[in-house]
């Protein structure tokens, strides 16, 4: 057999070619270790960026608070109703008839309860009912017992004594309330006032808080709690924010209801603390004197919803706009947000991460413009709230709707 010296050659260079390009296809899929940690490089960072904005900035903190009726006292019978002093027989039987009802306001003159068919009166003053009243006697709680007719519109009895222009006053009282004044067996008879018959509280007219006793119930000792009508509205604060706080700053309160209200710091620390009428460990253990009857026992003791302060809480002390309409919202807690500063107006403000500290000091920001140049513009911060700063460019242009770097990505 003949073979062509030509057509060798040609399948000669076929064969050639086609290892050529086979080796040529695997050569393109292998990677070297060094090319392929090239290959998988994260991209080159980019900005993470936020608008400057134009806006009034407000810092404020944040204080829990409580809504209580202020200059709690407890309530207690001791002395006789309806019974000469030193009566114990009668003293003992005595039975409350009409009981007070808890919510109620009573002010001066009026029924605070019935004992035995006879009245218990509140009036306003600072010494306690502690002895029967009868004709002669003379001293301060006879003072101010002429005092309190005269606001009444009793006449004008004074002097501080017992005496039958005072005697008639009381007896018009007792009448318009529908009870008759307890009188002595003398010709004309003189008119008495049993010790257990008036409470004296210093300030009128009371709330009713609590009541702890009823109708059947024997009458005495204590009957329950009255705190003045005024609500106290107090709070505490961490030390580091109470020294941002000063008297008559703005305060928004968010009450239980969902609703909010306006009020004013008071004051702060010390003089915010409670008064001796609000503290629960004040009171007045009440008075003797020789004819045996105790004082009403109606001492200043209180504090309702007043709780001890924590070692790291400065106490402060709120007024209401609308005191009043806080009554509602008495013994429960509410966020109290004091406005302890804010801008004159809008001014531009960036998160406080677009902020950057160098290591002289100086604050400035990176602004990212139109063509993707980055600037470091210098900036004087002002108010912090919420996150975001106030800033004033010193050094290059900056401008609301500028793009501020916070970060990369």
């Amino acid at each position: 057999m003949v073979t062509n010296p030509r057509r060798v050659v040609l399948v000669l260079m076929g064969v050639a070619l086609a290892a050529g390009a086979g080796g040529w296809v695997v050569g393109s899929r292998i990677t070297s270790p060094a090319d392929a940690a090239a290959a998988h490089q994260p991209p080159p960072a980019s900005l993470i960026t936020v608008a400057v904005r134009k806006q009034k900035l407000t810092s404020t903190v944040t204080a829990q608070g409580t809504i209580a009726y202020t200059g709690a006292t407890p309530l207690t019978l001791t002395g006789s109703v309806g019974a000469p002093a030193g009566d114990a027989a009668t003293a003992a039987t005595q039975l409350v008839t009409k009981a007070p009802e808890a919510g109620a306001t009573v002010g001066s003159g009026a029924r605070l309860l019935e004992v035995s068919g006879r009245p218990v009166f509140l009036l306003p003053g600072a010494v306690p009912m502690y002895r029967t009243l009868s004709d002669g006697m003379t001293g301060d709680d006879v003072e101010q017992l002429q005092a309190a007719l005269t606001a009444l519109g009793f006449g004008h009895p004074r002097g501080g004594k017992f005496d039958a222009a005072t005697q008639i006053q009381v007896k018009r009282w007792y009448e318009r309330a529908g009870y008759e004044p307890q009188t002595t067996a003398d010709t004309p008879p003189k008119v008495t006032i049993p010790s257990g018959e008036i409470l004296f509280l210093p300030e009128l007219p009371v709330r009713l808080d609590s009541v702890t006793t009823r109708a059947g119930a024997q009458a005495t000792g204590r009957i329950g709690t009255a705190t003045s009508s005024k609500v106290d509205l107090r709070g505490t604060l961490p030390t580091a924010d109470a020294q941002l706080v000063r008297a008559g700053m703005t305060a928004k309160l968010s009450l239980p209801d969902g609703t909010t209200a306006s009020a004013k710091v008071d004051a702060t620390g010390p003089d915010a603390a409670p008064s001796p009428a609000d503290d629960p460990a004040a009171g007045n253990p009440g008075n003797t004197d020789g004819s045996g009857d105790q004082a009403s026992g109606t001492g200043q003791a209180g504090g309702a919803g007043q709780q001890p302060a924590a070692a790291d809480a400065v106490p402060v002390r709120f007024a209401a706009a609308d005191p009043k309409a806080l009554a509602a919202y008495a013994g429960q807690a509410v966020r109290i947000d004091i406005e302890v500063g804010a801008t004159s107006g809008d001014v531009l403000v960036v998160p406080v991460a677009a902020v950057v500290t160098s290591a002289d000091g100086t604050t400035r920001v990176q602004v990212q413009r139109a063509g993707g140049a980055v600037d470091d513009v210098a900036v004087r911060t002002g108010l912090t709230a919420d996150g975001l700063v106030e800033v004033t460019a010193t050094g290059g242009a900056l401008a609301a709707g500028d793009r501020v770097a916070v970060g990369t990505k």
